[in-house]
C-alpha cells in the first residue's frame, strides 16, 4: 500500500506550535483519570508521544504510515526516549493489544481521514476494546459545526522567515478536500510543494451517534483547549473525551 505521507512527514510539524493550554488540557485529563498507560494510535511524527512521555506516562505509539513512524523514531531519539512504535491500522488495534490502556488518543483530525462511517465506527470500537474499564478516549479536530457553516476557502496557517503554509479548501456534501501549499524561502533555497488530504465532514451530532454505537458510556465535548464547552454556533475546534 502506498504511503501517502512519504513526501510530507518531514514537513508535517511546520504547523505544530507550542500551546500551553493544550498541554494543560491533557495533563489535567490524565491526572484526573489516573492515567498510567497510554496509546497514541495516530502518533504521526511522535510530537505528542514526547509530550506524554514528559508527563511520566508509559506510552506506546501506532500509525499506518511508515514515513510518520520513521519521523517519530527520530523525534523520540533526539529527546532521549525509547517508545514502542507499531505500524497498525487503528481499525485493528484489538488484534494487537489487550484492553490494557488507561487512555487512547487519536489527534489532529486523524479520524476524519477515514471517509466511510462504517470504518470510522470500527475504529472507535477497536479503540474502545483496548481500553481498560473506566478508560478514556480523546480525539480532536479543527473541523467544527461553525467552521462548516462558514466554509472558509483559504486559511494562511504559517508565515516564518523560512517557511509559509496555506490551506486551500474545497467542499463536497460529505467531504472537505484540503490542499496544503508549502512555500520554502530560505537564504539558499526556494521551493513550492503541495500535499492533499480528504476529510469526512463529521460534526457534533455525528460523533454523538458513532460514539454511542461504539459502546462509550459518556462523552464530554469541548470547543477549545481552554476547556470551553462545545458550542455549535461559535466553537472552532471539536475535542471529545469519551469514557468506557
Amino acid at each position: 500500500m502506498k504511503d501517502v505521507y512519504h513526501n510530507f512527514a518531514d514537513r508535517y510539524d511546520w504547523m505544530a506550535l507550542k500551546s500551553p493550554s493544550r498541554t494543560a488540557f491533557f495533563k489535567n485529563r490524565f491526572q484526573a483519570h489516573r492515567t498510567a498507560m497510554l496509546l497514541d494510535c495516530a502518533c504521526g511524527t511522535g510530537r505528542d508521544l514526547k509530550l506524554f512521555k514528559d508527563f511520566g506516562l508509559d506510552v506506546e505509539g501506532s500509525d499506518l504510515s511508515p514515513a510518520m513512524l520513521d519521523r517519530a523514531r527520530k523525534t523520540l531519539s533526539a529527546a532521549g526516549f525509547t517508545v514502542p512504535l507499531h505500524q497498525i491500522d487503528f481499525r485493528n488495534l484489538h488484534d494487537h493489544f489487550p484492553p490494557r490502556f488507561d487512555a487512547v488518543v487519536c489527534l489532529t483530525s486523524a479520524l476524519l481521514e477515514v471517509l466511510d462511517d462504517t470504518d470510522a465506527l470500527h475504529a472507535l470500537q477497536s479503540m474502545h476494546r483496548v481500553l481498560k474499564p473506566g478508560g478514556i478516549l480523546i480525539f480532536d479536530q479543527g473541523m467544527s459545526d461553525a467552521m462548516i457553516h462558514d466554509k472558509p476557502k483559504v486559511d494562511p496557517l504559517l508565515n516564518t522567515r523560512d517557511h509559509s503554509r496555506l490551506f486551500v479548501m474545497d467542499y463536497d456534501p460529505d467531504v472537505m478536500t484540503i490542499r496544503i501549499c508549502d512555500f520554502i524561502h530560505t537564504e539558499t533555497d526556494r521551493d513550492f510543494q503541495t500535499f492533499t488530504v480528504r476529510l469526512r465532514i463529521r460534526l457534533l451530532d455525528d460523533w454523538k451517534e458513532l460514539l454511542a454505537r461504539a459502546g462509550f458510556q459518556k462523552v464530554d465535548f469541548f470547543g477549545s483547549w481552554e476547556e470551553e464547552p462545545y458550542d455549535k454556533q461559535t466553537s472552532r475546534r471539536l475535542i471529545a473525551v469519551a469514557y468506557k
